[in-house]
């Protein structure tokens, strides 16, 4: 891709005097001189900047921090020790995707745990992180609230954002959500495929877990909470049996249908507030797909990625009897899910926490 959501990139090659960092020197002091010991040391945070290269959103983790915070006993977590998004960009999705991109670090890694702490005055990210699953645990002596989350303490939901960004290992089934590639690689930039060029101006909805897919199928098709989907992307180029590729696996948080054979469920204005900016569509887009005959939204969690060199084509899942209708239609048990996403690389001791 032309650019990516965050970039690895060293502490030196930050500007410590960027307006960026005002906000962090007023709640810590001692911020400069602790950016600089992290400078001095080599050591890197995610960042995001947009197109003219100014910081959007900044992330750093220790990905083995042994230290006591607040009531808490000093044992290896992982830490989240910095996350801040530009006020310039809030309502852009940019602190969902920081955390989401830390669970996966830490899905990743050996540490049962991992902590951050925030003032109370921050809401907004104190909403993101009990919506995905952290506990407020404790507090620091200089007020801040230390927000956990535990492996072997995960909280499963038919909706899927507890447990991110591990699957329930309860999930029926599973389906695909074919998704033409322009707008898949706006949706899923962590999707990646070799030798694909893969371009795309990075939205709000790149930005977020959370996925809006609007179907607009012939008739009446099953797609449940809890199920998991698979993010089959269509190529446009041949051949597509070899192009079109499962590169992406999601929860089904909620199914709304807006339209069943022309008959209105929800009015325009209901629909454009369901789907919020958690969609590629335009406006004018929008417009043209409420007036189709049948229309549902499906909200998805992105659980995970394949990545390139992983992403498992038609052909294969055609020879293994996983694909013998219209994407809409096939249905999948849960051993096909973990079947494919195996083929994908997958171990499913990696992406699913049994109950004990």
């Amino acid at each position: 891709m032309d650019q990516e959501l965050y970039k690895n990139i060293m502490f030196r090659d930050c500007n410590i005097d960027d307006p960026f960092f005002d906000t962090l020197k007023e709640d810590y002091p001692g911020f400069e001189s602790w950016f600089k010991r992290k400078s001095d040391a080599g050591e890197k945070g995610y960042v995001s900047k947009n197109n003219l290269g100014k910081i959007r959103a900044f992330l750093y983790l220790k990905e083995n921090e042994c230290e006591s915070v607040g009531s808490l006993p000093a044992i290896n977590r992982m830490k989240i020790g910095t996350l801040k998004v530009d006020s310039e960009y809030e309502g852009q999705r940019l602190g969902e995707g920081a955390v989401g991109l830390a669970l996966w670090k830490w899905q990743a890694s050996p540490n049962n745990q991992v902590y951050v702490t925030v003032f109370p005055k921050h809401e907004d990210t104190i909403g993101i992180l009990m919506k995905y699953g952290f506990k407020h645990e404790t507090e620091k002596d200089n007020g801040e609230y230390v927000f956990i989350k535990d492996k072997r303490d995960l909280q499963y939901d038919i909706y899927g954002f507890s447990s991110f960004p591990y699957l329930n290992p309860d999930f029926r089934g599973g389906k695909y959500i074919p998704i033409e590639a322009v707008y898949h690689d706006q949706m899923f930039p962590y999707s990646t495929l070799m030798h694909t060029n893969q371009e795309s101006d990075y939205t709000s909805v790149s930005n977020g877990i959370v996925k809006s897919y609007i179907a607009t199928p012939n008739g009446t098709i099953l797609y449940r909470p809890g199920d998991i989907a698979l993010i089959y992307r269509i190529s446009p180029d041949p051949p597509k049996s070899l192009k079109s590729v499962v590169t992406s696996f999601c929860t089904i948080s909620t199914v709304t249908w807006v339209r069943n054979d022309y008959e209105i469920k929800i009015s325009y204005e209901e629909f454009v507030k369901k789907i919020g900016n958690k969609t590629v569509y335009t406006n004018e887009k929008l417009k043209e797909v409420y007036n189709k005959r049948n229309v549902l939204i499906i909200e998805l969690i992105n659980n995970g990625y394949l990545g390139a060199g992983n992403n498992v084509n038609y052909n294969w899942l055609k020879s293994m009897g996983l694909f013998e209708d219209h994407p809409y239609e096939v249905k999948l048990t849960h051993d096909d899910v973990l079947k494919i996403l195996k083929e994908g690389g997958k171990n499913e001791n990696d992406i699913i926490i049994n109950k004990s």
